[in-house]
C-alpha cells in the first residue's frame, strides 16, 4: 500500500512540476510568435527557397559569405541592443519606474532598431545581387517578406522562417 502511494504522489509531483514548467516566465517581450526583420525563407542552403530558386554552389558561397560578414558587421550594434534591453527592464522593474529614465532608454533602443534594420536592408539588397533575374523573378512570387533575409530571433540573429521577436510567451519575469 505504501508503494502505492508514493507512486501516485511521483506520478502527481511529475505531472505538476510539467505544467509549470510549459508555462514558461510569464507574458513579455521574449522568443515568443511573431516576426522579426527579415523573417521569412531565404534563398540561403538552410533557407525554404534555396531548393526552389537552384543556386549554383557559387551563389550558395557569396551568400554564406556575405550573411557572415553581415553577422560580424552587426555584433556591435546587437550587443548594445542587448544590454539597452536588460537595462530598460531594470528600469521596469524599479517598484518606482521613472519615466523620463523609461522614455530615454526605449528611444536608444529605437535608434538601435533602426540602426540594424537599415544595415539588414542593405545586407538583403545586397544578397539580392548575387541572384540572377530569373531568381529574382522568383522571389517576387512568394510576396513581400520572402528572400534573403535573416532577421532578429530572439535576440539572436537567425535564419529561415518560424517564429522571430515579438509579444509573446519569453523569458521576462513576472511583474
Amino acid at each position: 500500500m505504501k508503494k502505492m502511494i508514493i507512486a501516485v504522489l511521483a506520478i502527481a509531483l511529475l505531472a505538476t512540476a510539467g505544467v509549470a514548467m510549459a508555462q514558461g516566465w510569464g507574458r513579455g517581450m521574449g522568443s515568443g510568435p511573431g516576426y522579426g526583420p527579415g523573417s521569412g525563407p531565404g534563398p540561403g542552403p538552410r533557407g525554404a527557397l534555396g531548393p526552389a530558386l537552384n543556386l549554383t554552389p557559387e551563389q550558395t558561397q557569396k551568400m554564406q559569405a556575405l550573411r557572415e560578414s553581415f553577422f560580424k558587421e552587426t555584433i556591435p550594434q546587437r550587443n548594445e541592443l542587448q544590454i539597452k534591453q536588460l537595462e530598460l527592464r531594470t528600469l521596469w522593474a524599479q517598484t518606482t519606474p521613472d519615466q523620463e529614465k523609461i522614455l530615454a532608454k526605449q528611444k536608444e533602443i529605437n535608434a538601435l532598431r533602426a540602426q540594424l534594420q537599415e544595415k539588414t536592408t542593405m545586407h538583403r539588397l545586397e544578397m539580392r545581387k548575387v541572384l540572377t533575374p530569373e531568381q529574382q523573378a522568383q522571389l517576387g512570387a512568394y510576396g513581400p517578406g520572402f528572400g534573403p533575409g535573416y532577421g532578429m530571433r530572439g535576440g539572436m540573429m537567425g535564419g529561415g522562417y518560424g517564429p522571430g521577436r515579438g509579444m509573446g510567451y519569453g523569458v521576462c519575469p513576472r511583474w
